[in-house]
């Protein structure tokens, strides 16, 4: 059991940001469900709180993508691995419980 989805969905207008400023799922098989409906390139990354890279989807622009990732509980990161991108503030919590 647990586990869970997140829905991650990037600005539609371009700008680099997500609209999801936090996220939380339960501890278990979690898929990333990522939708960018903008022509601006972007994925989302999972790092643990050692900095470690845990699971990313594809890069996209007009257009959806998965991963998945089997998470214990505790504190992680999303964020856009694309140059610049997570500078310049497309990142945020993650929280499994």
């Amino acid at each position: 059991g647990g586990g869970g989805t997140l829905m991650v969905t990037a600005d539609p207008c371009g700008a680099l940001a997500y609209e999801q400023k936090s996220l939380s799922t339960n501890a278990g098989q979690v898929t990333i469900e990522f939708d960018n409906p903008s022509s601006t390139d972007h994925d989302v990354t999972i790092e643990d709180d050692g900095g470690t890279e845990v699971a990313a989807t594809d890069i996209i622009a007009d257009d959806t993508a998965t991963a998945s990732a089997d998470l214990e509980s505790g504190s992680y990161t999303f964020f856009c691995s694309v140059d610049g991108h997570r500078e310049a503030g497309m990142e945020g919590p993650l929280n499994v419980k």
